[in-house]
């Protein structure tokens, strides 16, 4: 990657999340290491599986066409720094992780990524970049895309509120939303 797309990312990046944090930069060349393994760019439509709710889902978003909102974004937190990325619709998906084994050889990374020290994002941030995926293992499997469920809208029987949802073969109408359900 020249030095100008980069930057350009990195300014992408910065101002979706706020500010350039760590595990946001990190994402960067997570999602161009998937990119270049499956082949496609960030213009491509590409579905997206957040292992963690910190910092990277904002950098697949920023990066690319995908969103939460658009269901191409799913996050699936399991507090793994990992993504799975696959070409929209498409059978094959790369996951791409932070692999603990080389990160040994990058320590001021590794004490940022294992907590064992409180260091500036500052000073990790560069390292990420230098790194860049020296720090990062993959592997490729078939992904299956959930189908698109048909939503529809309810009024629910305690607040009176319409809500949405999703239905699913045994479904034809809900009469409670889940708010109430969780009360």
């Amino acid at each position: 990657m020249n030095e100008e797309d980069l930057k350009r990312q990195i300014d992408k990046v910065r101002e979706f999340h706020g500010y350039l944090s760590s595990g946001a930069a990190l994402g960067i060349p997570m999602l161009n290491y998937a990119c270049e393994i499956l082949g496609c760019n960030l213009d491509s439509k590409l579905f997206f599986t957040v292992e963690s709710v910190n910092c990277l889902p904002d950098t697949m978003m920023a990066l690319t066409k995908s969103t939460i909102g658009n269901k191409t974004v799913i996050i699936k937190d399991v507090g793994k720094f990992a993504i799975t990325v696959s070409k929209k619709w498409g059978d094959k998906s790369v996951r791409v992780f932070v692999d603990i084994n080389k990160l040994k050889k990058y320590p001021i990374i590794y004490d940022w990524f294992m907590n064992t020290k409180d260091i500036s994002h500052e000073k990790v941030v560069p390292e990420i970049l230098k790194a860049w995926t020296d720090i990062l293992s993959y592997e490729v499997n078939d992904l299956k895309i959930p189908d698109k469920k048909k939503k529809a809208i309810a009024i629910c029987e305690i607040c009176r509120e319409p809500f949405a949802y999703f239905m699913d073969d045994k479904d034809d109408i809900r009469k409670i939303c889940k708010d109430c359900i969780d009360k």
